[in-house]
């Protein structure tokens, strides 16, 4: 049964009157936008990627889901609200990895009433794995020699994982729905997929999954992966009537690339049990050739799917350990 959860009037509304983000005069509020708003990540990115942003308008404000890494990602999302004349009421992290969640920081340093939803999964990694991150991170911070970039990069990592912005104000532990302008947006968890706990989204009203990156074109990522649980969940998605698929990385697909994309997915996972990350590698660029645009796609898909099969999938106890296995 799915358990509807309102949004709390803004205390910010009432503190803030009609006073832009920026503590200007806001015009009146846009009329209600039909869909979301796409803020594209970059994949490709020797500091790191930013994920997709999706952004739907909402009774009390903004829902976004998913903030990226870099601060230029996340001004483009308080640009956005800016440019609607509302507050960010909402923050979903489909799972807790950095390019998905370091805006976090900047949107609730602008907007602190935001309720970020979340699974349990982002308070767990910020206290066990991220922690030992952030204790690396302050290793080369005070080792010094480094660059500007580097520095101020290291350090904006380092501030979300000490800190609240990763945390949820409300734990999605199972099916919920958030009320958007005219519809619910339906969030439902995973178990030990893309990491220990995921959302994927489900939008009736224009047939659309939004999927983290449970989905990821030009290659899923394996870096907390569980496998055999993300095929589960990729199965789980495939129920729903969608007409658009909206990924974590990459451009938006129908159904019948979905298809494509799982199918791929399965027979990389069968593979990456009896054969070479290289080989592998080969398959995944045959079957997925449908949803690869260019070169630096299947560059970047030969050696990323090439190195998560014979560093991460084979690995037998991280294995156990991304998959939930005890001992």
């Amino acid at each position: 049964m799915i358990q509807r959860i309102p949004f709390a009037l803004l205390a910010i509304l009432a503190a803030c009157g009609d006073r832009a983000p920026d503590g200007t005069t806001a015009a009146a509020p846009a009329a209600p936008a039909p869909d979301y708003h796409l803020i594209e990540g970059t994949l490709f990115r020797s500091d790191g990627p930013n994920g997709n942003t999706y952004i739907y308008d909402a009774p009390d404000g903004l829902v976004v889901i998913d903030t990226g890494r870099h601060p230029e990602h996340a001004q483009l999302i308080l640009d956005h609200a800016r440019e609607r004349g509302q507050p960010i009421a909402a923050i979903v992290n489909t799972h807790w990895h950095l390019d998905h969640t370091t805006g976090n920081l900047d949107l609730r340093a602008e907007f602190p009433e935001a309720a970020v939803y979340a699974t349990p999964a982002s308070r767990e990694a910020r206290d066990g794995r991220l922690s030992l991150s952030r204790l690396r991170a302050q290793e080369r911070l005070d080792g010094g020699d480094l660059d500007d970039a580097t520095r101020a990069r290291l350090e904006r990592a380092s501030t979300l994982i000490g800190g609240e912005a990763l945390i949820p104000t409300v734990e999605v532990t199972g099916t919920m729905t958030l009320p958007v302008t005219g519809r619910d947006l339906e969030l439902n968890t995973t178990d030990h997929a893309v990491s220990a706990s995921d959302i994927w989204i489900w939008d009736a009203a224009t047939r659309t999954v939004i999927a983290g990156d449970l989905v990821v074109v030009p290659a899923p990522l394996f870096d907390s992966a569980c496998p055999a649980r993300w095929s589960e969940a990729l199965a789980a998605i495939d129920q729903k009537p969608f007409e658009r698929l909206a990924p974590g990385h990459g451009p938006a697909m129908t159904k019948a690339e979905f298809g494509v994309y799982r199918d791929a997915f399965d027979r990389l996972v069968s593979c990456a049990a009896e054969r070479t990350g290289e080989e592998c590698a080969r398959g995944w660029l045959e079957d997925a050739a449908p949803l690869l645009r260019d070169e630096r796609d299947r560059d970047y898909a030969r050696d990323a799917v090439t190195a998560y099969v014979d560093v991460i999938i084979k690995d037998e106890e991280l294995q156990a350990t991304y998959c939930g296995t005890p001992g």
